[in-house]
């Protein structure tokens, strides 16, 4: 006597027949039927939560018999609808709701062809091409410029032969001054630049509108030196500098080193400045 096996039944009878196990019944009918066989046999479900809590039940599969212990299939979370990625028609929406999001036009650049005007050179000229000067202003009415060497050592010296020669001049104690350097072309490297006399002569002159803003009257200048006096002398006829009463001696620290020269000066000052 035989008796056909369901397809599942056959399936497991021929499982067991690959781990070597023949006899798996204590019937004494004989068993046939067909094993059927599908391109994957496990069963897999695809409808599954992506969200477990710590109650859910683990079941064991060797609790259960054969069944229970294929494969416990891996759960397949879901996407939620807004960690999707966002479709192209979601993508103006997106854009229009952040005003802070800036859209770049993807449109191809147009080079235009454009002349540059290059401006000529003014017309102005100095033999002068490097300066390093000492500017003292003294008591707001007294501005003194001297040249000085590129290696300068002695601003001390300087500094007293300064006060000493204003305090003379204006007839008063020297209560506030101010000291500084000026150097042309400095940390200026551009050669094109160092060429345009009118940076120099724009540098001087904003130097020298700085030290005498606090200036209540036009102040006497003092210029010392070769570099400097030559420099005011090739200014614009319109230059401030032009309007000062301006007395021109030897640099200061010629004068330290040659105390005869102050007799000179001294004459200069007295009839240029208090004529």
């Amino acid at each position: 006597m035989s008796r056909e096996l369901p397809p599942q039944q056959a399936f497991q009878t021929h499982c067991l027949a690959q781990m070597g196990v023949v006899s798996w019944l204590s019937s004494t009918d004989s068993v046939s039927g067909t094993v059927f066989m599908p391109v994957q046999p496990w069963y897999i479900e695809t409808e599954i939560e992506a969200t477990f809590s710590s109650t859910d039940t683990v079941v064991d599969p060797y609790s259960t018999g054969f069944k229970a212990a294929e494969p416990v299939p891996v759960p397949v979370a879901k996407l939620l609808t807004d960690t999707k990625d966002p479709l192209v028609n979601h993508l103006r929406e997106q854009l229009n709701a952040g005003p802070e999001i800036v859209v770049e036009d993807l449109q191809p650049i147009e080079e235009l062809a454009v002349d540059i005007v290059v401006e000529p050179d003014p017309a102005v000229t100095s033999q002068i091409t490097r300066l390093d000067i000492r500017a003292y202003a003294l008591s707001n009415k007294l501005l003194i410029l001297s040249d000085v060497p590129a290696v300068f050592s002695q601003q001390e010296e300087i500094e007293r032969l300064a006060l000493k020669m204003g305090q003379a001049l204006l007839k008063q104690p020297i209560d506030e001054w101010q000291g500084s350097a000026f150097s042309w072309p400095g940390a200026l490297r551009n050669q094109h630049f160092l060429r345009r006399t009118d940076w120099l002569f724009g540098a001087l002159e904003s130097y020298v509108a700085r030290l005498v803003k606090g200036f209540p009257d036009t102040p006497m200048l003092v210029l010392a030196g070769s570099q400097i006096t030559q420099m005011v002398e090739d200014l614009p006829p319109e230059s401030p500098l032009k309007d000062y009463p301006t007395a021109c001696i030897v640099s200061l620290s010629e004068l330290h080193r040659i105390p005869e020269l102050r007799k000179d000066a001294w004459e200069v000052m007295q009839s240029c400045l208090f004529r």
